[in-house]
């Protein structure tokens, strides 16, 4: 009987560690996916920008502002009045694009409002936002765009100017995303995190 209970006992300790061993490497995956799939949608996002289906237009290209952890951003979308004809290459209140991080999720919004034509101080609390991370898969600590590296012609801050006539102009933008998760066999503090980092490449010069 003693024996039993022991090989029972051992039995028990080893199913139980190889079930929370499962559960918190399914909750590594989860992080890990929910960072990927927030960098992904960022990446792609951020390389519309500017995009205007009439040339010479620079409203889409005027409305790209940054601080730390919130970029604002907008490009032309293609629609079609009641009739079929195609209405675009005017820069419409959902057509200002935006992410931020608020409460531990990355938010994002299509319909960012009215910057009023102001590049320096980008006001990431107008409109409609919409968190596209899940805080119970992925707590996200740090969400930070960096454009030290870029030269323009459009004012943005946080990156040198250039004469308009000269050369391409290029925004540079190093997106970095850290993401912790909830593991039972660790402390708050202790929990792990990723963090993963992105460099993308953006046209900025004036419309001819």
């Amino acid at each position: 009987m003693v024996l039993g209970l022991f090989v029972s006992a051992v039995t028990i300790s080893i199913f139980s560690t190889t079930v929370r061993s499962n559960v918190e490497n399914m909750k590594m995956i989860r992080l890990n996916q929910e960072l990927r799939g927030a960098m992904t949608m960022m990446v792609n996002e951020l390389k519309r920008h500017g995009y205007s289906s009439i040339n010479t237009n620079a409203d889409f290209m005027n409305d790209f502002n940054f601080s730390s952890t919130c970029v604002r951003y907008s490009y032309d979308e293609i629609k079609r009045d009641p009739s079929g004809s195609e209405i675009d290459g005017v820069r419409d209140a959902d057509e200002r694009f935006g992410f931020k991080l608020k409460d531990n999720a990355i938010e994002w919004t299509r319909n960012g409002g009215d910057i009023g034509g102001t590049l320096g101080s980008p006001s990431c609390n107008a409109g409609t936002w919409t968190p596209i991370t899940d805080p119970n898969l992925a707590k996200i600590t740090t969400l930070a765009f960096n454009v030290d590296n870029s030269v323009n012609t459009e004012g943005t801050t946080g990156s040198a100017a250039v004469d308009s006539g000269i050369g391409v102009s290029i925004y540079e933008v190093t997106i970095t995303l850290t993401g912790t998760t909830d593991l039972a066999s660790s402390s708050d503090a202790n929990d792990p995190s990723r963090t993963i980092a992105e460099t993308i490449r953006i046209r900025n010069e004036a419309p001819k």
